[in-house]
């Protein structure tokens, strides 16, 4: 065993507050550090797995406590003299200034964020045992470390690195949950994921599960790489939804697929097309050089060069923007108007059955929509009822009918009907739902949502059949307020 005195550049710790800043990123660290690890050994076949470790709590019954984390690799793996290496130039001030990922030792210092101890086995070849490197917090303070020959708990014999989070902070076990960060790691490396350079695996006392790289939703829009020459290439995959999405974002990755920051995040791209909620995807740069904190990148001759290429794509990727929401909204509303005319019908043939009639009674709406009424002049052509509302009441017996939905599309509001939710168009036959109304916008994000705003759309132009003008603006305000409690009533 060896103690050794933690030797450390200026500022190093400064730098570990602004790379650590959330107990996410402190295990990312070691994360970081294996996908370099598998990155250095070149290996086809990488593998990183985090294990969390639950023991007996000391409350309820059955309650169970993470006491360790472990995050292990196959990757280059160190020598003991690598160790004490790493241990004397912790934060080296070169490596600080040159920002490069990894930088030489800090992450290491992240386990005092999160656990009482870290114990890093490592070997550089197979069959040779680990040596281990030992630091605890409050070793921190005297600038202590150990490097142990052979650890009886933490020895392996495979090339490769093991890091043990030992004794996390009661503070921090109920926020290191599987779920939480299996997400958290799959939007971190979604880059070497998605390009299959290693896989990543997360259990919590069960099986290993996979970790996916994060999903992008919408239609593929690009996914090309361009040349930077000699200064590398630079990798985009961009998505287009069919409407704006708040969390809709464009991330930037560099080398080794670790995720630097939003590209909006920096000043040249607060502009469209890269604002658009619409788009959302990554862009990989493996020869950007990050800051010290890791949040952005150094803006050098790389970045000058990087940032041109992307302004060669931004005309194209402005034009598929508009194109491809546009071609998905529509056949998207297509799909939704089907299923609420098929709803409607399906509503019609429920009451021809008289299933609604011991019903009545219960709601004053649908009593009141079996009576007949005169058409509203001012919503259809003033002698016959609007094409598939509520029919009249006859005296003759109901006869079945193939299908009376109605006709309804989606359109832009003309004229003074801008405040209104739909509105009838005679010269057309159908039922028109103004597509620029808040409530639709939103409605139309979910299929089933869509649909029974539809729905509701169509009982209000079939009670404005029988109640005619006056009632136009209660009958709309009616949609307004089922749609507004929606999220109550299914």
């Amino acid at each position: 065993m060896a103690r050794l005195s933690l030797e450390t550049g200026p500022g190093v710790f400064e730098v570990l507050a602004n790379v650590c800043r959330s107990y996410h990123e402190a295990i990312k660290q070691f994360v970081e550090n294996s996908a370099d690890a598998i990155q250095q050994a070149s290996s086809k076949e990488g593998r990183i797995s985090i294990q969390l470790h639950y023991e007996d709590g000391d409350g309820e019954p059955g309650a169970k406590l993470l006491k360790r984390v472990i995050v292990t690799d196959n990757g280059v793996g160190m020598s003991r003299k690598k160790m004490k290496q790493i241990l004397r130039h912790i934060g080296d001030s070169e490596k600080v200034q040159m920002a490069l990922r990894g930088e030489k030792g800090i992450g290491l210092l992240a386990f005092s964020l999160v656990a009482q101890e870290l114990h890093l086995a490592s070997t550089a070849a197979d069959g040779v045992p680990s040596s281990c490197l030992v630091l605890k917090r409050p070793w921190l303070r005297k600038g202590l470390a150990e490097v142990v020959g052979r650890c009886a708990g933490h020895t392996h014999f495979e090339r490769g690195t093991v890091a043990y989070l030992e004794d996390i902070l009661p503070e921090m076990a109920g926020k290191l949950a599987k779920e939480s960060l299996k997400e958290y790691l799959g939007r971190e490396f979604a880059s070497d994921l998605r390009q299959g350079i290693y896989a990543m695996s997360i259990t919590d006392n069960h099986v290993f599960e996979p970790v996916p790289p994060q999903r992008y939703r919408g239609i593929k829009a690009m996914c090309i790489t361009q040349s930077l020459g000699r200064l590398g290439p630079v990798s985009v995959e961009l998505h287009v939804l069919p409407w704006e999405m708040a969390d809709a974002t464009v991330s930037l990755y560099g080398r080794g697929g670790m995720r630097i920051c939003l590209l909006t995040d920096l000043d040249d791209f607060k502009i469209l097309p890269w604002l658009d909620r619409r788009l959302e995807g990554y862009i990989r740069c493996d020869s950007l050089k990050l800051t010290a904190d890791k949040t952005a990148v150094v803006q050098d001759q790389v970045y000058q060069a990087f940032v041109s290429v992307l302004r060669r794509i931004e005309p194209e990727t402005i034009e598929l923007i508009d194109r491809i929401s546009a071609d998905s909204r529509e056949r998207r509303f297509a799909v939704v108007l089907g299923k609420a005319g098929k709803l409607i019908d399906k509503f019609l043939r429920y009451r021809d059955r008289g299933l609604l009639t011991d019903l009545s009674y219960r709601s004053p709406l649908l009593a009141s929509a079996r009576r007949a009424a005169p058409a509203r002049a001012s919503r259809g052509n003033g002698d016959s009822p609007v094409p598939g509302l509520l029919p009249e009441k006859s005296i003759a017996p109901r006869q079945p009918v193939v299908t009376r939905a109605p006709h309804i599309e989606v359109d832009s509001p003309p004229g003074d009907n801008f405040q209104y939710r739909s509105w009838y168009d005679p010269a057309r036959g159908c039922i028109c739902v103004n597509r620029e109304h808040p409530e639709f916008l939103l409605a139309q994000r979910e299929d089933p949502r869509c649909v029974r705003y539809l729905f509701s759309i169509w009982v209000k132009e079939s009670l404005l059949q029988e109640y005619g003008a006056d009632a136009e603006r209660l009958a709309d305000e009616m949609v307004g307020m089922l749609a507004e409690a929606e999220p109550l009533l299914w």
